[in-house]
């Protein structure tokens, strides 16, 4: 079987790829958002030094990097 790498990267053939996909990328982007927030926040052991308060980093650090 021959795959045909650059297929998907005409806007025509991409697009129907891609609105088929996006509910199930966005629920899964949804899911791993909440997934991460939950082992940052009630897993993640207090810090010895600075308590509590530290966990507020599992939130702002991955911000940095947002385009808005």
């Amino acid at each position: 079987m021959t795959m045909r790498w650059f297929y998907y990267a005409a806007p025509q053939t991409f697009y129907g790829l891609a609105g088929r996909l996006w509910p199930w990328l966005a629920a899964l982007a949804l899911a791993l958002t909440v997934a991460g927030l939950w082992v940052g926040f009630a897993l993640a052991p207090a810090d010895a030094q600075q308590g509590e308060g530290y966990r507020i980093i599992f939130v702002h650090v991955p911000l940095l990097g947002c385009p808005w």
